[in-house]
């Protein structure tokens, strides 16, 4: 391959890249900007219906825990947990296995407002299905099954 072969498919791999970064910050945005619609829509903190989806088949839940799956500090969480426990949504037991730590979880409406906030999701997701047609939703699937593949490879050459 000459050099000028060489420039062209670099110049084209540089464009893709940039594309594919202004393509996913652009879905990720449109994503967090509908959620932030939602959370008003609920009466809710974004932080605290994030918090409530941590609960999707959980029946406990700690402050660490909770921290480390939403990538903040267990002070941030604590006060997110504290918010949501003034408004009824889960309760606090001590953890009978370890006297330092407490057990988060969802009381009743907790858990009716966990199932509405998941029910609002699915119902977005599957709008955004129907926008498209029958062969464009698998196309876009096989899409991005493969780039999930390819990230989660690059992901594991980072370990």
């Amino acid at each position: 391959m000459n050099e000028q072969a060489r420039t062209q498919i670099d110049r084209g791999l540089e464009y893709q890249t940039v594309r594919f970064q202004e393509l996913l910050a652009g879905m990720v945005h449109c994503c967090e900007e509908r959620m932030a619609h939602e959370a008003r829509r609920l009466g809710l903190p974004h932080s605290e219906m994030e918090c409530l989806r941590l609960f999707n088949g959980e029946k406990y839940l700690t402050v660490k825990g909770m921290a480390q799956r939403m990538g903040v500090a267990k002070s941030r969480v604590t006060k997110i947990v504290e918010g949501l426990a003034a408004k009824d949504l889960v309760i606090r037991t001590d953890d009978p296995n370890d006297g330092r730590s407490r057990l988060i979880s969802l009381t009743p409406a907790g858990k009716s407002k966990s199932r509405e906030i998941e029910d609002i999701i699915k119902e977005n997701h599957r709008q955004v299905m129907l926008n498209l047609t029958p062969d464009e939703r698998k196309s876009s699937l096989a899409a991005l099954e493969i780039l999930r593949a390819s990230m989660e490879a690059v992901k594991a050459d980072q370990d």
